[in-house]
């Protein structure tokens, strides 16, 4: 489903970045740094913050910080992930069962096997 359509199901107006936003997030796997947007997204930084928090606080998208670094995804399903903390590597992994807790993501650190 292409962005624009996307938002419109979400009762959200669809401006360019915000189509831009989500494209850019339903053709990656891995979450995307802020960083990543700027380099995709021409538009300046206070822009592009104010339109991931309009889509954070419709739940259309999950923030995690890693190494004081945001990263964003779609908010399809609870996601977990396994951070390297000497390569950096980021890898979705499965998100362990938490009875009565409403999970959005999870990041756990440590080494992956290359780096141990």
């Amino acid at each position: 489903m292409d962005g624009a359509t996307f938002l419109n199901e979400h009762s959200i107006a669809p401006t360019p970045i915000r189509v831009s936003i989500i494209e850019i997030l339903q053709a990656n796997d891995k979450p995307i740094s802020y960083d990543e947007f700027l380099t995709k997204i021409k538009a300046n930084k206070t822009t592009i913050y104010r339109n991931l928090d309009i889509l954070l606080d419709k739940n259309l998208i999950i923030k995690n910080e890693i190494d004081h670094k945001s990263f964003y995804g779609l908010a399809d399903h609870a996601k977990a992930y396994f951070v390297c903390e000497t390569c950096h590597k980021l890898e979705e992994i499965e998100l362990p069962k938490l009875p009565g807790k409403s999970v959005k993501s999870v990041a756990i650190k440590g080494l992956c096997e290359k780096c141990s």
